[in-house]
């Protein structure tokens, strides 16, 4: 049943039992009790299973702010992209974060240098609760949160490899959009 027809329902059944109080014929209403107002509620439908692993969490402060410090970096060019030892490459698939290492250097910014490696953890785990990137196969029937790439030289040729968290519709974060990074290829 839709949920408009639920409310809907629900208002009519309310209205229904507000009750005004019977008078027998001829009785003194002073004498009557005072009537009560029922108001009837109607149980709590179970959420569907679909829609539970749909819904996202709210990004968190942390995921909002490496979000906002990367958006600066990009913007500034602080933050090489698309180019060789970059740690943001654009992809077909979305923006390729190059991880850990971009997350290390957000930490190293943000916090103290011996504890940058846990820090950089912290923060690509709140990015991947943000639910902004995009997953793949993994072994068996599980998912995995880190994309491979391949790194095409001359002739085709593989020249080494990068795994990254791949956030998909980068429109959101960055406008234009570059170009996508032609030596790079999922794996």
């Amino acid at each position: 049943m839709p949920m408009g027809n639920v409310r809907s329902s629900e208002q009519a059944l309310t209205t229904r039992l507000i009750t005004a109080p019977v008078q027998a014929p001829g009785s003194d209403p002073s004498s009557q009790p005072t009537p009560i107002v029922l108001q009837h509620k109607l149980p709590e439908l179970p959420e569907l299973p679909q829609d539970t692993a749909s819904r996202r969490a709210e990004p968190s402060a942390t995921a909002l702010a490496f979000m906002a410090w990367l958006q600066q970096g990009l913007a500034s060019r602080e933050i090489k992209y698309n180019e060789s030892g970059a740690a943001v490459h654009f992809t077909a698939e979305g923006m390729a974060l190059v991880s850990p290492l971009i997350f290390k250097l957000y930490a190293s910014q943000h916090g103290p240098q011996a504890e940058a490696d846990m820090m950089g953890l912290q923060v690509q785990r709140e990015v991947l609760k943000a639910g902004w990137h995009r997953m793949a196969a993994g072994k068996g029937s599980g998912k995995v949160n880190i994309l491979s790439y391949a790194v095409q030289g001359k002739g085709s040729t593989m020249v080494g490899k990068l795994s990254a968290v791949v956030l998909t519709q980068p429109d959101r974060f960055v406008l234009p959009v570059p170009p996508t990074n032609p030596v790079l290829k999922l794996v």
